[in-house]
């Protein structure tokens, strides 16, 4: 009875653990068990949600380790898709600068040609300039190069005719001299006014075609002189026209080639746009789809956090419910031991009073013992006594006869001094205490048996408790330690998944920074491959506009060329008319002469 109050007693908690204790019960009303419930339903119920946090646990951690996998699958195919643009890039950006290296090449020749067409048109220019010719500059070279064969014509042609106007401008004025002085001395008197007149005529026209013959030979000599210089640079420019022909006409394959290798790059540099486009298009999807599953992976982060959380709350709920448990049985422990320790203590008292009832049995035994002895040695004296006063009297009543009849007759004689004895009243009054005494001794025998027998079944009772506590007490302890290492098991398991769930959440945390790195990088290099793109196409209208002005400047050139052949043939048919002139004044002149000299 003692027992069972001390475990009722245990039932009621401590004021310091009523909360958890509240908290509890609700948990357990929710869960759909009552609080009056047995400890072993509780425990069962504790039993299953661990079981199930577990569970939703194994599953978190699979979906984790599933969308990790997959994680990295996607990262490494981004990886392939990044190196396969990588090596396109390095790809296009060889052919970019072979292309550019050519185009550079191209463009250093086209200057250098450009250069010396303009620095042979800027002297020509120069020569013009200085001998006075500023029509014949924005002429082209064909019409320069006709205009100064026209001119060296007239040149020579020149340097012919002031030789025969010299001489027959001596003979005209010798014919003249003479006719004078013929007409002098025929008519001197009447035409002495006319023909100093005349004379003055004549000396001033000879000056003035002597100082028209100095001038001439001047022109002539500046002519031939410009002449010489303009057969050297009309040399100068054909030879350089002949190379720069040939060298247009050694480069013409190439430039075709190049143009034609131009157009090739311009298809495959537009096969490479849409191929770039397209895979910038298929990265800013895998982008979007990155950022959309990093999203994701916030968003499970951030469940799983509430999970971890909320497994947090629910281990320390269950620790809770675990050191409850855990005071619980140390309290029923301490109780069993209190128990034991009465039992141990009634068992010595029992003991003790045994011994003591022990020593009493010995004690009433010796004391039974000696009464029996002392009445028995009263009797026999108060039986020997008249038995002696007897003998007394019968011997001094009797006399006494031989030894022998006396040993002989002994034995009846006892005999009748029994019944003498019987037939006293003394004798009767010693058997009755006698009789009375052996019924006490009798009693106290049985009832000393009885609580011999008594304490037996006590002793018994006493080893039974005694061998039923060992064994809830060895149940208590193996239940205790079995309940505190499956408590350890569960604290350091919870512990596990614990820091498992914290290093999967530090790696979540690393993978959604390598993504988000990984993520600036790709832009980073589609902002690169945008801007190489672009300066590909600024180069490549560059190209286009260099070959459009070399063009320019090839049909502007050949324009020049149709316009110096037009006015060589303008500038030929001006020199056939002029010859044409001048020969009708040389006839004009010489038929003057020939009037003159008439005259």
């Amino acid at each position: 009875m003692k027992i069972h109050q001390k475990d009722n007693d245990i039932l009621f908690p401590p004021p310091c653990l009523q909360e958890e204790l509240e908290q509890i019960a609700t948990w357990l009303d929710e869960e759909g068990s009552a609080a009056d419930s047995p400890r072993e339903a509780q425990l069962c119920l504790l039993w299953r949600a661990l079981r199930r946090t577990r569970s939703r646990l194994s599953s978190v951690t699979r979906e984790q380790d599933t969308q990790r996998s997959r994680h990295f699958a996607e990262m490494a195919e981004v990886r392939k898709s990044l190196e396969q643009i990588r090596i396109f890039t390095g790809h296009k950006d060889a052919l970019a600068r072979e292309i550019q290296d050519e185009n550079d090449q191209l463009r250093d020749q086209l200057r250098r040609l450009i250069s010396l067409q303009d620095g042979q048109i800027s002297e020509v220019a120069k020569m013009l300039y200085q001998q006075g010719l500023t029509d014949l500059i924005h002429s082209s070279p064909s019409e320069q190069v006709a205009y100064l064969l026209v001119e060296r014509a007239s040149l020579l042609e020149t340097s012919v005719d002031p030789a025969n106007c010299s001489s027959s401008s001596n003979n005209n004025s010798m014919c003249a001299g003479n006719t004078t002085r013929s007409m002098g001395t025929e008519t001197q008197v009447p035409n002495s006014n006319a023909g100093q007149a005349e004379a003055r005529q004549l000396t001033g026209q000879s000056s003035s075609v002597a100082r028209k013959c100095s001038r001439l030979e001047l022109d002539l000599e500046e002519g031939s002189r410009r002449l010489a210089m303009a057969h050297n640079e009309i040399r100068r420019l054909t030879d350089e026209l002949e190379s720069a022909q040939l060298t247009q006409k050694a480069y013409e394959p190439e430039l075709q080639a190049a143009q034609e290798e131009v157009e090739e790059l311009k298809k495959c540099e537009v096969a490479e746009l849409r191929k770039a486009k397209e895979l910038n298009d298929r990265l800013d999807l895998e982008i979007r789809a990155l950022r959309v599953r990093v999203r994701c992976l916030d968003a499970e982060k951030s469940s799983l956090q509430q999970t971890v959380v909320s497994l947090q709350k629910e281990v320390e709920r269950f620790g809770s419910a675990l050191r409850e448990q855990q005071q619980r049985a140390e309290q029923q422990l301490h109780t069993v031991q209190l128990q034991a320790d009465h039992a141990s203590e009634l068992a010595k008292s029992q003991e003790t009073e045994l011994n003591r009832s022990n020593r009493l049995c010995r004690d009433l035994r010796n004391k039974l013992g000696a009464q029996t002895r002392r009445l028995l040695v009263e009797s026999e004296i108060i039986t020997l006594k008249p038995k002696q006063a007897d003998l007394q009297h019968c011997e001094n009543a009797h006399s006494q006869p031989g030894k022998s009849s006396t040993t002989e007759d002994k034995e009846p004689r006892l005999h009748k001094e029994i019944a003498v004895d019987k037939e006293c009243p003394h004798h009767q009054d010693a058997v009755r205490t006698r009789t009375s005494t052996r019924d006490e001794c009798e009693t106290l025998k049985d009832e000393i048996c009885e609580t011999l027998q008594c304490l037996d079944k006590e002793r018994s009772k006493y080893h039974e408790m005694k061998e039923k506590h060992k064994a809830r007490l060895c149940w208590a302890k193996h239940k205790l330690d079995g309940e505190t290492a499956w408590r350890d098991e569960k604290i350091k398991s919870l512990e596990r998944e614990f820091s498992l769930c914290s290093h999967s959440l530090a790696k979540e945390k690393e993978l959604v920074l390598s993504i988000t790195a990984e993520n600036e990088k790709l832009l980073a290099e589609r902002t690169r491959l945008l801007q190489r793109l672009n300066e590909e196409e600024h180069n490549k209208k560059d190209s286009h506009l260099t070959a459009a002005v070399s063009k320019c400047r090839a049909n502007f050139l050949e324009m020049e060329n149709k316009k110096m052949g037009d006015k060589i043939i303008h500038i030929s048919n001006q020199l056939a008319v002029l010859e044409r002139t001048l020969q009708n004044t040389q006839s004009l002149h010489f038929a003057e002469c020939d009037d003159a000299e008439a005259l």
